[in-house]
């Protein structure tokens, strides 16, 4: 079976584990993290073919990508490969203004030692803003049945039998297939709708991911269906503008808990206390809010 292994070098402060594991992504089809060899194992469309995979810290300053594929690998799959994992660990994100900030801020001192920030996105647009839908007006065990629902379903299978995420073309399919396959509910409609336009191509990851305003970026997200402002900021976290503090019952749960109340503060005055980070505002709530995931105690 072919197999090629790429170097790929790293910012400077960065952790594996910390970019995986900065929110939920890390928990969805078709990723896995091994805790015993710190490996993070995912599936790759290269063109048409299906890729294993494999991510470990070669040293302090560079990732060792490995790729197994059934089918040989040209140097122009290897690219593709090495492109989208930069994409998905944010490798190439400039957030030096955003560690100047954090550190001359106590409680988020440690963002600009250890270089937290980098959260884990999907190879592609259409797959994060497919499984942002799924995360809507539901439960976390409810995002992860239907991610692994939709995957399994379309069964794209990397040679150790783990599947990638489907395309937007497999993903073409009638609402029955959501509604009774997928199990998504009120949401088939959208994932619908969603796979369409990116299949016919009215819908690009150029769209989202081209030099735009933070407001021209809103307008174009909240202008698909199923996406109000809790998806919306999620995905522009996700796309790299972090004006958005994108509030939902979890975050607000845990400003209550810290703070020993029994209702979490109004969103007007959260605003407000993260507004000195602008434009990081929603890159730093997150960051503080999930503090103590990377142990560092919250404060």
């Amino acid at each position: 079976m072919p197999s090629r292994t790429i170097p790929l070098p790293t910012p400077k402060p960065f952790e594996l584990r910390l970019c995986l594991f900065g929110h939920g992504w890390i928990a969805l089809a078709p990723h896995n993290f091994d805790e015993a060899t710190q490996t993070f194992t995912t599936v790759l469309r290269l063109g048409d073919k299906i890729a294993d995979a494999t991510l470990r810290a070669a040293n302090q300053h560079e990732l060792s990508l490995r790729l197994d594929c059934a089918d040989k690998l040209s140097a122009a799959d290897t690219k593709l490969a090495a492109k989208q994992i930069v994409h998905m660990l944010r490798l190439d994100s400039d957030l030096t203004a955003f560690h100047a900030v954090c550190k001359g801020e106590p409680t988020l001192r440690w963002a600009h030692r250890r270089g937290a920030g980098r959260l884990l996105r999907s190879a592609t647009v259409f797959e994060d803003l497919m499984k942002l839908l799924f995360t809507t007006n539901t439960t976390w065990s409810g995002t992860e049945a239907m991610t692994r629902n939709l995957v399994a379903a379309c069964d794209s299978r990397a040679p150790s039998g783990a599947r990638a995420f489907p395309s937007a073309a497999q993903c073409v399919r009638d609402l029955s297939f959501y509604r009774d396959v997928v199990r998504t509910g009120y949401r088939a409609e959208a994932a619908q709708q969603l796979a369409e336009g990116f299949a016919t191509g009215t819908l690009t990851d150029a769209q989202f991911l081209q030099q735009q305003t933070a407001d021209e970026l809103w307008d174009r997200i909240t202008s698909l269906r199923g996406f109000g402002p809790y998806a919306a900021g999620q995905a522009m976290r996700l796309l790299g503008h972090y004006e958005e503090l994108a509030l939902d019952s979890w975050c607000r749960a845990q400003f209550a808990e810290r703070e020993g109340r029994k209702k979490a503060p109004a969103d007007s005055t959260i605003e407000k206390r993260y507004a000195k980070f602008a434009p990081f505002q929603g890159l730093a709530m997150w960051i503080d809010l999930t503090a103590q995931w990377h142990g560092e105690a919250a404060k």
